[in-house]
């Protein structure tokens, strides 16, 4: 009444048939896989590009404005012949050997 017949394993045939008859589908397959990879790393690589120039440039426009500030500041305490008017006008002047005055605690 019945036969005995024989059993193949699933996974084999499924592979075989993978493998012999759809190649262009697993090459198309292994394709998309990598170009999604390679999509999302390079979008990645971007992005952070991206930010980093946006702190560079931050960084830049901080670096710029601290060097107005410290050219203004040169101008104005570098002008000696300012600070001299304003020294003689208040009574003051080089201080001599003998005037100085030697405090020790």
């Amino acid at each position: 009444m019945f036969e005995k017949t024989e059993r193949h394993p699933l996974t084999e045939l499924i592979l075989d048939d993978v493998f012999s008859s759809n190649k262009l589908l697993l090459t198309l397959l292994v394709s998309l896989v990598i170009t999604m990879i390679g999509t999302i790393w390079l979008t990645h690589q971007t992005r952070q590009l991206v930010s980093d120039k946006g702190d560079l440039v931050f960084e830049k426009q901080q670096l710029e404005r601290e060097y107005r500030n410290l050219i203004l500041e040169e101008t104005t305490e570098g002008n000696s012949t300012r600070i001299q008017a304003r020294a003689r006008k208040l009574g003051m002047g080089r201080i001599e050997n003998d005037q100085e005055v030697l405090i020790l605690e």
